[in-house]
């Protein structure tokens, strides 16, 4: 019996496979990631690839994944920490995935040192600030369906991604909630079903009824009625946070979903309710936007005792 062969030659990954290549394999591999974790790792990798082909004026290997080149180049994002922290979380994970395969003889990022975030309490809007946002809205040349963006983001304390990945099918005005599915979702709580405010059930009607249109599909839409991508959606907020800057208003998507946790926590939500409401995994990030509680939040909570019991101790 002969010795069989593979009908093409087999080639090795190696130091020397392209990054684009390595990626691939890496995305194969990983079927297990959530999409939105996904998106976001491809980004840090089609970054640190560009990074590398300015630096050393060749596409990007393997094997440039080594600790000199990915400090210079989470240094060039150290006034975004946010940003390098999740980016050097992603090249570990390539990093550990190589080594695992035996392309690299160990973990070639074992010393690269995790960038710390921001940190503390998130920062939500000033109570003034939101009706600036709001207003300013309302008044771009989409304004119902951009009011609609902001008064839900804030309302349903939604991450940007999540507000963009929406369906017309997940949201019901009738009963006034909407859905955040599994796979549109960064948090590992899971899907989650959120109460919708009034005001922003309003908005939603509006939108859809007098500009959208009631077939399925994406919640928002582009200007010609096509479903946005990720960075046409985003361009909406960077417009925004331009016409913003002009009134001495500082405006990031992100502070949406701070904002809109912090009013529940404001209202007198319960704790444990806030976390499944945000999708937390875990009451401790939860707890960050509870903060100590000062004389006057004390004096907003009400009397627990007497409501339930009524006058019993005299």
């Amino acid at each position: 019996m002969g010795t069989r062969t593979f009908p093409i030659e087999h080639v090795a990954r190696s130091l020397s496979t392209s990054l684009t290549a390595a990626v691939a394999s890496f995305d194969r591999s990983r079927w297990d990631l959530k999409p939105s974790t996904k998106t976001s790792y491809f980004k840090t990798f089609s970054r640190f690839g560009r990074f590398v082909e300015r630096e050393l004026g060749r596409a990007a290997q393997l094997g440039d994944l080594v600790d000199d080149n990915v400090n210079a180049f989470l240094a060039q994002e150290a006034d975004r920490k946010t940003m390098a922290r999740n980016d050097c979380i992603a090249l570990r994970q390539l990093a550990q995935w190589a080594t695992k395969n035996g392309i690299f003889p160990r973990d070639p990022l074992a010393a690269v040192e995790l960038p710390k975030g921001r940190g503390g309490k998130r920062k939500p809007f000033a109570d003034a600030d939101v009706k600036a946002i709001i207003a300013a809205a309302s008044d771009s040349k989409f304004g119902p369906r951009d009011r609609a963006v902001i008064v839900v983001g804030l309302a349903a304390a939604l991450r940007p991604a999540e507000i963009w990945q929406l369906r017309l099918s997940d949201v019901n005005l009738g009963e006034g909630w909407l859905t955040v599915r599994l796979e549109t979702t960064k948090s590992d709580a899971g899907q989650r079903t959120i109460p919708l405010d009034p005001q922003a059930i309003a908005a939603l009607d509006e939108y859809v009824h007098d500009y959208r249109g009631t077939r399925d599909g994406p919640l928002f839409l582009s200007a010609r009625g096509d479903a946005f991508t990720y960075w046409g959606f985003m361009a909406l907020f960077a417009r925004l946070s331009h016409r913003l800057e002009e009134r001495g208003v500082d405006f990031s998507a992100y502070r949406m979903r701070h904002t809109g946790i912090t009013n529940w926590v404001r209202a007198g939500v319960e704790t444990l309710v806030v976390k499944q409401l945000a999708g937390h995994k875990s009451v401790v990030t939860t707890q960050r936007y509870v903060g100590e509680l000062t004389r006057e939040d004390l004096a907003r909570i009400p009397s627990a005792f007497t409501r339930i019991y009524g006058r019993v101790a005299s």
